[in-house]
């Protein structure tokens, strides 16, 4: 999903790029920044995109978030942080760990909150968050995360705002929009009051993609194969701490890691096609010559009006195994699924697409899809190899046939049972086709939840004060009775 931005320009990025040269030439830090970070600004185009999406393309303020980033990042010894810096007991008990991953192939950073005591040292948690963040971010180059607060079994003693509060921090400062959902797992009613607080907490944008989960819906984020058993699902992992791999000497690479983050690498058109693509000018998006793929459809990427789906047909047509790969100029917009793998002769694959929820296709068919193709060399090449073919293939090599397609609606269709006219029969099938929109029944099953709460909690009560009103009224019967039944017999013996 990830936070709802401004799309940025390469002339933005290169500002901000120039910008960061100038100012590092001219007035260098103290203590010269870590060359990892010197080597993402002046080469890349991620990490200098994230913080102008974060800050809504200020460029100003995209700058000095920047600047204080990098700072921060040498001081604190980000790049060069291993498990042998940490807290061995916190890093080890495995109340913090990254494992498995989102249904958009994101890493979950997990947090068992049943785990923390409000005794420890906060820096030293901290420490181990920041440690997970930039290993995972190294295995996969800049990876986004997904943070999951495991609240199951939590209650107020182990709630600790002040340690949330650095969390909340330590991303919304040194981690600009690489997060893709926070999902909040089993939250007891009893937290309510402090989850709001924790809400309050979070920037405007970062609301946007908090989600609260159980059992009965964490799939919509996380698939049964991933989930752990305890929440519910199929995997029996239990953490055990195995340290990472050892860093590079150098910087690295711009397509390192990448094997499953296709989609997560932004791809232009600029050397092959107009800035601007429309049908009349479609056709001179191919490749001249076309002898390994058949796309269907040919041209464009169509998208279901109604749940913004779209389906790609490949086809082989080469006389060995071809493999493939797809890449969008908008990664932050799409799902897809597979992204890479092998046809073979005459065989035929299907991708499916999904524009997600919060995304709008881009006006002028700015969108696009890139398909390239190559021979698989070998006979034995299988599916666990394809990252590695086409890893670091550039894809105006001779070799690598490509196909651009255009994003685009299909034409909206009436439903057969609505009518055309503006009728009230016409207002209720538009309202029974909204309230199957999936985001549409999860707010309203979590506002009825939320609403059930009060309602049990207001019953209870009821349920108390009814039964110390009968308690009260039985005491006063008793009391009222028993002198009046002395009085009397007193009275007879007289």
């Amino acid at each position: 999903m990830g936070i709802k931005v401004k799309e940025t320009t390469p002339g933005q990025i290169e500002e901000l790029r120039e910008r960061f040269n100038s100012k590092y030439a001219s007035s260098p830090p103290a203590v010269p920044f870590h060359p990892v970070d010197i080597d993402r600004i002046r080469n890349e185009n991620l990490w200098l995109q994230r913080f102008l999406e974060m800050y809504d393309l200020d460029m100003d303020t995209a700058f000095n978030k920047l600047w204080e980033t990098c700072a921060w990042r040498q001081s604190y010894g980000a790049n060069d942080l291993d498990e042998s810096q940490l807290n061995q007991e916190y890093l080890k008990e495995g109340s913090v760990f990254v494992h498995s991953t989102d249904i958009d192939g994101t890493p979950l950073l997990v947090f068992r909150v049943k785990l923390h005591s409000k005794s420890k040292n906060l820096d030293e948690l901290i420490r181990i968050v920041v440690y997970w963040v930039e290993r995972i971010q190294r295995e996969q180059h800049l990876t986004k995360l997904t943070i999951f607060f495991d609240m199951a079994g939590t209650g107020l003693a182990s709630m600790d705002l002040d340690f949330v509060k650095r969390i909340v921090e330590t991303f919304k400062q040194y981690y600009p929009n690489s997060l893709n959902y926070i999902l909040v797992f089993e939250l007891a009613w009893v937290l309510n009051a402090a989850f709001k607080v924790i809400k309050a907490l979070l920037p405007p944008k970062a609301v946007e993609i908090l989600k609260m989960i159980s059992k009965k819906d964490i799939g919509q984020y996380i698939t049964k194969d991933k989930c752990l058993a305890s929440w519910g699902g199929e995997d029996n992992y239990e953490f055990s701490f195995v340290p990472g791999a050892k860093q590079s000497a150098k910087p690295v690479a711009a397509n390192a890691g990448d094997d499953e983050q296709f989609a997560d690498k932004k791809v232009t058109f600029a050397n092959t096609a107009p800035l601007v693509l429309k049908e009349s000018n479609i056709n001179e998006m191919h490749t001249p010559s076309e002898a390994m793929l058949q796309i269907d459809p040919k041209e464009f990427v169509n998208f279901n009006s109604k749940n913004a789906e779209a389906t790609l047909n490949l086809k082989s047509i080469a006389k060995s195994a071809v493999t493939y790969k797809i890449q969008t100029t908008s990664p932050e917009k799409f799902r897809v699924r597979p992204r890479c793998g092998i046809i073979q002769p005459n065989q035929e694959a299907s991708i499916n697409i999904w524009l997600k929820s919060e995304h709008q296709l881009s006006a002028e068919s700015k969108d696009k899809f890139l398909v390239m193709a190559m021979v698989a060399p070998g006979s034995e090449c299988g599916g666990s190899d394809v990252t590695e073919l086409w890893r670091n293939k550039s894809p105006s090599a001779v070799d690598v046939e490509q196909h651009r397609l255009v994003c685009r609606f299909d034409a909206p269709k009436a439903p057969p049972d609505c009518p055309n006219k503006a009728s009230k029969a016409s207002v209720d099938c538009k309202k029974s086709a909204i309230g199957n929109d999936p985001a549409s029944a999860m707010e309203r099953q979590l506002a009825f939840t939320q609403n059930l709460q009060y309602v049990t909690l207001a019953l209870l009560m009821l349920l108390f004060a009814g039964f110390g009103f009968l308690m009260y009224q039985h005491m006063g019967h008793h009391s009222s009775t028993c002198p009046k039944a002395t009085a009397y017999s007193c009275a007879k013996r007289k």
